[in-house]
């Protein structure tokens, strides 16, 4: 049996101790966003009272004597089981506890330790969600004109966006004309917070149709742990030469109703299209590039696969029209994925006798896929299942015989 128990020690249906020392009164013991605080010692009563909280909210409290256990839920299927081993006094009274975890993966701890002060002293980690905007403040320009560049950040996930480091790379056939906040570094977005980032004026060197190179981030959350790069929109401006010519001017963002699923999970996702200039759009064409790990399921009647790929066409998009087009994917592998598009259109500039090609790309916030409730069961090496097996066949073998040379 001790053979069993260290085979099955290292896969997420176990029971692992992962700790069992002693913790001061007053003080914590942290495994990620949970903290058990112990928070009175009574040496003479041989017992302990508890209080476990998660991400700073109480959840729940109880009060152990010696050698008793006490079971809270963790993450998911996860379970912690706290025992109180013993109690003994000092300058402040000790508890000797063990801390045994079920169906949990142990790797994805990444706070399991003692915690001086208790919760009140936890940095407590979750998931930011950088969205990056870049607007500008007219659309069409003429050639030597300026143009001014606003580009937000909002953080709407559930913890700080540290260590961020922005980047906006050289807009061609653009000159800088004046920077009003310089490059900021590396930066915090909290939580809610929205920041301005970069406020700039370009001036046009050349007539055409551009679109804005997009701003991306790198950054990790409040545990040090980091997250595929954010990217912001690509809005697209017009530089006009001698004439007066007219554009369509077609934005196109992907948004997912939600950014982490269980495996298996199906996501709604919608491709946004809206013309904000003052020319109509054909061939509008928009290619939605699904990733290995997740699979396209189906999505409205404008959408066809071409080649493999989910492609939404348009014969014609007006002034000002706008649109949206739901599709939907499901989650087939665990990992981090992002949903990017490869959009194109045409339109009629008024001046030019061909019609004018715009080609763009958007990509969207990171999707993550986390396990399913009974993904680990499929995950395990096929002698997990047989050891135990051939272990209780043996003893079961050697019990009958035995039995048989006893009857006679």
């Amino acid at each position: 049996m001790v053979f069993f128990l260290v085979l099955m020690s290292g896969n997420a249906s176990a029971r692992v101790e992962i700790y069992n020392g002693t913790i001061t009164e007053g003080d914590g013991y942290q495994m990620n966003n949970f903290v058990i605080d112990v928070t009175d010692v009574f040496v003479e009563a041989e017992t302990a009272s508890f209080y476990v909280y998660n991400r700073g909210r109480l959840q729940e409290d109880f009060l152990l004597s010696e050698g008793d256990a006490y079971d809270f839920d963790f993450i998911g299927d996860a379970t912690v089981k706290v025992t109180l081993v013993s109690v003994k006094s000092g300058t402040l009274p000790v508890a000797k506890i063990s801390v045994v975890m079920s169906n949990y993966n142990i790797a994805d701890l990444y706070e399991n330790d003692v915690l001086d002060g208790g919760h009140d002293y936890a940095t407590y980690s979750g998931t930011p969600v950088l969205k990056i905007r870049k607007e500008m403040a007219a659309n069409t320009i003429g050639v030597g004109e300026t143009v001014r560049v606003t580009i937000t950040a909002e953080n709407t996930g559930d913890d700080a966006a540290v260590d961020v480091i922005f980047s906006d790379p050289q807009q061609a056939k653009f000159v800088l004309d004046e920077d009003f906040l310089g490059h900021p570094g590396k930066s915090t977005i909290d939580v809610g917070e929205s920041k301005t980032i970069f406020l700039y004026n370009l001036k046009a060197t050349e007539a055409g149709s551009y679109n804005l190179n997009p701003t991306t981030a790198s950054f990790s959350n409040s545990a040090g742990q980091s997250f595929p790069q954010a990217s912001s929109n690509s809005p697209i401006l017009v530089v006009e030469g001698s004439d007066l010519s007219k554009a369509a001017m077609l934005e196109f963002t992907t948004d997912i109703d939600v950014y982490t699923v269980k495996r298996k999970d199906v996501l709604q996702g919608t491709v946004n299209i809206k013309n904000t200039g003052d020319s109509s759009a054909t061939a509008v064409t928009v290619g939605i590039i699904v990733p290995d790990g997740l699979e396209y399921v189906d999505g409205d009647a404008s959408i066809e696969v071409i080649s493999g790929v989910p492609t939404i066409y348009l014969d014609s998009f007006g002034v000002q029209q706008e649109k949206e087009v739901n599709f939907r994917l499901k989650a087939q592998d665990v990992g981090a994925y992002t949903i990017s598009t490869e959009n194109s259109y045409l339109f009629d500039d008024g001046v030019n006798a061909q019609m004018q090609k715009v080609s763009s790309d958007f990509v969207s916030n990171t999707i993550y896929v986390v396990e399913g409730k009974y993904d680990y069961l499929f995950e395990q090496p096929l002698y997990v299942y047989l050891i135990p097996l051939l272990i209780i066949g043996a003893i079961s073998g050697w019990l009958f015989h035995r039995h048989k040379q006893y009857k006679f």
